[in-house]
C-alpha cells in the first residue's frame, strides 16, 4: 500500500473517530459506575446531556449531567430556576476539576448575572448524592434532588465556563455566545422541552 494511501486511510479513520465522538446523544450512552437512568435529554447547545430518573410518588430527580469537548479549565452547571428561563434565580449544581486533581462539587444559589464567579451556597431545595466525574474530556455531575410536591415541569439553565486558579469565571456573555442559548422549560414527566 502505497504511504498516501495510507495516511489518507489513517485520516480518515481519525476524522470518522472523532465525528462519532460529537454526534453522540444521550440514549447511546452508557455510565461505566453502573447507574441506570431511564430518561434523558439531548441538550441543544455547549456538547451537553441530561440523563435522569423522576418519581412523581417521592418527588425526587436523579440526574446526571454530562458535558463533552471540555477540559480540567472548564466548570460545568445545570441549574433549576423556578423564576423562569434565565440565569438569575437558579439554583445551580456545580463542578470542576480543582487544582490537586479531585473533581469539586457544589451547591450554589445564583442571585444575579452581575457575579464574577459562582460561590458555594444553599438552594431551594434538598440536594444529595452530589458528586461529579472528569475522564478524557467528559465532565459529569451527578445528583439526587427533592423538589416542591407536584413540580413536574421545571426551568432547566445549562453551562459551561472557564475556571482560574480554583475559582469558576464567568462564562461567554455575549449576544451570540451558546451559553445565551443554554435555557429551557423541561417536563419532567414526558420529557419534553420547551
Amino acid at each position: 500500500m502505497s504511504k498516501a494511501l495510507t495516511t489518507l486511510l489513517f485520516s480518515c479513520i481519525l476524522f470518522s473517530l472523532s465525528v462519532s465522538s460529537y454526534a453522540q446523544t444521550c440514549k447511546s450512552y452508557s455510565f461505566s459506575s453502573n447507574r441506570v437512568y431511564a430518561s434523558c435529554q439531548d441538550l441543544p447547545v455547549l456538547n451537553a446531556f441530561l440523563h435522569y430518573n423522576y418519581s412523581s410518588s417521592a418527588n425526587t430527580l436523579d440526574i446526571a449531567y454530562r458535558v463533552t469537548g471540555v477540559t480540567t479549565s472548564n466548570w460545568i452547571s445545570w441549574a433549576i430556576n423556578p423564576n423562569g428561563q434565565q440565569m438569575a434565580g437558579s439554583q445551580a449544581l456545580v463542578a470542576f476539576q480543582n487544582s490537586s486533581g479531585h473533581i469539586r462539587a457544589f451547591t450554589s444559589s445564583v442571585a444575579s448575572t452581575n457575579i464574577a464567579t459562582l460561590s458555594e451556597s444553599s438552594l431551594s431545595f434538598v440536594v444529595s448524592n452530589l458528586s461529579g466525574s472528569y475522564l478524557n474530556g467528559e465532565m459529569t455531575i451527578f445528583a439526587t434532588l427533592a423538589l416542591n410536591s407536584g413540580m413536574s415541569t421545571v426551568n432547566q439553565v445549562w453551562q459551561v465556563g472557564p475556571v482560574s486558579g480554583d475559582t469558576p469565571q464567568s462564562h461567554d456573555t455575549s449576544s451570540s455566545a451558546a451559553n445565551m442559548r443554554s435555557v429551557g422549560t423541561f417536563n419532567l414527566l414526558d420529557g419534553t422541552t420547551i
